[in-house]
């Protein structure tokens, strides 16, 4: 059974390879790298007008290519690439629902997970309608409740997967009875379906071990398979989830004829099978004559 831990935050190089470092004694072999991002806010054509010039456009988000680990690091970390996996994530901080347009560009898509964490319980109810994200990550450090049965059964419906993060309960101790109480409200609504646990790690001293994560999974709510998997098996479908979104976007993008630069051989491929097919087509019989 192999362990994932899908958010340790994305920082300084030195810091992120501590972490990564410490994930993979601990027993991870997915680890994902996560940059969290607060889209702007939609303004109107005359505010933008009277925009300053020289301020710095904050709507796009860095590309994923770059906090991709270099085999240098790798080495450096002695990571065996054929044991561990690390992938890079996006979580967008959507404090408007208008805000919800930018999970469709690029930058974003270009992420091998993609993450929503919704501030209010409106925008959690449009979230869950859509496709093109993997993860919708729980503000469970407050005692706010968000979270409605309607929109987790949409949601599990479209293979999303709901997330509890440790992390902040350990950088604030008075926020644990919020996480915990908010995440057995969340394993009852959800009848315990689709629930992922990560650290959301700042700092390599918050990692906790696979097992331990899932002793706290018991304090969520969950029972002891459930938990488990809330730290395998579910990880492994979020990341299924998003292959099946990416090959989605692939062939959408292929339809109208435009594919991203690192997916040309999806079309190269297909060129290949037809030219096969085109080859090995039997010629047509001819007619006989009397």
């Amino acid at each position: 059974m192999s362990y994932a831990d899908l958010s340790v935050l994305n920082c300084d190089r030195k810091t992120l390879l501590g972490k990564i470092g410490l994930a993979v004694k601990l027993g991870y072999e997915v680890i994902a790298i996560d940059i969290v991002h607060t889209p702007s806010k939609i303004t109107t054509k005359k505010k933008k007008k009277q925009k300053d010039p020289n301020a710095q456009a904050d709507e796009g988000v860095i590309k994923a290519s770059t906090i991709k680990l270099t085999d240098e690091e790798l080495k450096s970390l002695q990571v065996d690439n054929r044991r561990v996996k690390i992938v890079s994530r996006v979580t967008l901080e959507i404090t408007d629902s208008d805000q919800l347009q930018y999970l469709t560009s690029p930058e974003v898509q270009g992420y091998d997970i993609v993450a929503v964490r919704p501030t209010s319980s409106d925008i959690f109810a449009k979230v869950t309608k859509y496709t093109n994200l993997d993860i919708i990550q729980l503000e469970m450090e407050k005692n706010v409740k968000i979270i409605t049965p309607g929109g987790l059964s949409e949601g599990i419906q479209k293979g999303i997967h709901f997330e509890i993060q440790y992390g902040p309960a350990l950088r604030d101790s008075s926020i644990k009875k919020y996480l915990i109480s908010n995440s057995q409200l969340l394993a009852n609504f959800s009848k315990s379906k689709n629930i992922i646990i990560s650290s959301g790690a700042e700092r390599a001293i918050e990692l906790r071990g696979p097992h331990d994560v899932a002793n706290l999974g018991l304090l969520f709510g969950l029972d002891e398979s459930q938990a488990k998997n809330a730290v395998s098996r579910s990880c492994r479908s979020v990341l299924l989830h998003a292959e099946e979104r990416r090959s989605l976007k692939a062939v959408i993008a292929l339809s109208s004829g435009d594919l991203p630069e690192d997916q040309k051989w999806v079309k190269d491929k297909l060129s290949e099978i037809d030219a096969s097919d085109a080859t090995n087509e039997p010629s047509p019989k001819k007619m006989k004559t009397k």
